[in-house]
């Protein structure tokens, strides 16, 4: 008979609250009702994590630069 949990996705790990509480109310200086105010984006914006794509390398811009060239005047 097959085992049915064979294949069940694993168990997400549980939230760091100690973590984000330490870093809130203690290195960010949050008071407890800013800390549960703030949304998940504006506790890692405080942290200085962001998300989002690279910034634009120098190739990367001169391949752009080179593809589509300014029209002369």
């Amino acid at each position: 008979m097959p085992d049915a949990f064979a294949s069940a996705p694993a168990r997400p790990s549980a939230f760091p609250w100690d973590d984000a509480l330490a870093l809130g109310l203690g290195a960010l200086g949050w008071s407890p009702a800013a800390f549960w105010a703030a949304t998940p984006r504006e506790f890692a914006g405080a942290l200085g994590r962001r998300r989002g794509p690279e910034p634009l390398s120098r190739a990367a811009f001169e391949r752009l630069l080179a593809a589509y060239p300014d029209p002369g005047p």
